[in-house]
Order: structure tokens, then C-alpha cells, then sequence
């Protein structure tokens, strides 16, 4: 069951259009500059553990997308299961 809740996971990611969301190109624009800025602001030292910090956060968020996404693919299974057998 998780093997086929990863393929869907991967599948579904690389199906997304939101690059293409004027919404999303704006914020990312945004965050992209608030990035830049902080940076200007840091010495290597605060670079580093900065851009470490970012790395993690990075993957907390991956890990919470993955497992919200797992999760309605299981509850969706199972609906499917009560509709239809």
C-alpha cells in the first residue's frame, strides 16, 4: 500500500501546474527577495546556519505535504473500498 501511495504521491507532483499560478510566481518572487535581503544582513557564519535552517524547514514541510497527501490517499481507498465492495 505505501509503494502505491508513493507512486500516486510522485505522480501527482509532477502533474502540478501551480509554477504556472500567478499566485504562486508572485510569492515565490517575494520570497525570493526577503531571502536576498536577509542574506545581505548575514555574515558567513549566520549564512551558514541559516541556510542549514532553511534546509530542515525545507524537509519538515516536504515530510507534512507527503504525509497529508498519504493520508487522503488512504482515507479516498478506503471510501472507495465501502462504495464499491
Amino acid at each position: 500500500m505505501e509503494k502505491i501511495i508513493n507512486t500516486l504521491f510522485s505522480e501527482y507532483l509532477s502533474e502540478q501546474k501551480v509554477s504556472k499560478d500567478d499566485e504562486y510566481v508572485a510569492l515565490c518572487k517575494k520570497a525570493t527577495q526577503k531571502e536576498q535581503e536577509l542574506r545581505n544582513k548575514l555574515n558567513e557564519e549566520q549564512t551558514k546556519y541559516f541556510e542549514e535552517l532553511f534546509e530542515i524547514t525545507s524537509q519538515i514541510h516536504f515530510l507534512e505535504v507527503k504525509d497529508a497527501f498519504s493520508s487522503a490517499c488512504k482515507l479516498g481507498a478506503k471510501v472507495s473500498k465501502e462504495l464499491f465492495i
